[in-house]
């Protein structure tokens, strides 16, 4: 009887919160964790993919004014390097210098706001709509 006493009031004794069984499977777990990284990679994958010339840190007087893909890993680029323009092509093995330009592209935007600020506009209108 005495031993049953101990045995019930082991039992009986709170478990600590980190020693509650769980609710989720292990599996449930573990495919919810590969998808979000799946997610992640995917993103990543996909902003790099795009080149995205707004998310880009161009400094020290370089910026890239056009771009034009021609294959997978190739690509026309038109250059500003402290105001000349330079066309040049890019492989995945070498990147040559094709034309030195006379006249230069423009590189100001249009008059009409781009499509970032249009999105950002219409964005901010439907938040404060109620």
């Amino acid at each position: 009887m005495i031993v049953n006493r101990r045995v019930w009031g082991i039992l009986l004794v709170p478990m600590p919160a980190w020693a509650a069984a769980p609710d989720v499977s292990i599996v449930t777990m573990l495919l919810s964790l590969g998808l979000v990284l799946a997610l992640i990679f995917g993103l990543a994958w996909l902003l790099r993919r795009l080149k995205l010339p707004g998310l880009a840190q161009q400094s020290n007087g370089i910026k890239i004014v056009s771009q034009l893909a021609i294959g997978q890993k190739e690509r026309i680029l038109v250059v500003d390097v402290h105001g000349e323009q330079l066309v040049i092509g890019v492989t995945a093995s070498q990147v040559q210098l094709l034309k030195a330009l006379d006249n230069p592209v423009p590189t100001t935007a249009p008059t009409s706001p781009d499509s970032h600020s249009r999105f950002a506009n219409q964005l901010s209108q439907l938040l404060n709509r109620k």
